[in-house]
């Protein structure tokens, strides 16, 4: 709604979008801490408190509101050796703290480096030329 906002580790500066050197004083806010989950709507909230700019103009207080994030926390383990079809693997276990709605464990794979498979012997030495 003509809103710029600015975020940074510790808070939040929100402008108006067009003359706001001219018009409206810019608003900055101190970011207050995440809420928990609510399971009911799956969204967090934080509330953003006025710490600079003029209280007639700008909101006192802001309230944001995000998607919760499922809370799948897993011990990841070392990846495997290159596989002969190019591949590496490795079997993540969930961590105690998680919800108990998640996979017990997790199998993630991913392309070998080009520079780390095994070549074959006929592939040593040679370059591509052109």
């Amino acid at each position: 709604e003509g809103e710029v906002w600015e975020e940074s580790e510790h808070e939040v500066l929100i402008r108006s979008e067009r003359g706001a050197k001219n018009r409206a004083e810019t608003c900055r806010y101190s970011r207050g801490a995440w809420s928990e989950c609510d399971p009911k709507t799956n969204l967090r909230t934080r509330t953003l408190t006025l710490k600079k700019g003029d209280p007639t103009s700008c909101e006192r207080t802001k309230t944001i509101q995000k998607k919760c994030k499922k809370a799948c926390r897993y011990e990841k383990s070392s990846w495997s050796e290159c596989s002969p079809n190019g591949e590496m693997s490795r079997t993540d276990v969930l961590k105690a703290n998680s919800d108990p709605t998640c996979e017990q464990s997790r199998r993630m794979t991913k392309k070998c480096n080009k520079n780390k498979q095994v070549k074959s012997t006929k592939d040593k030495g040679r370059r591509n030329r052109q």
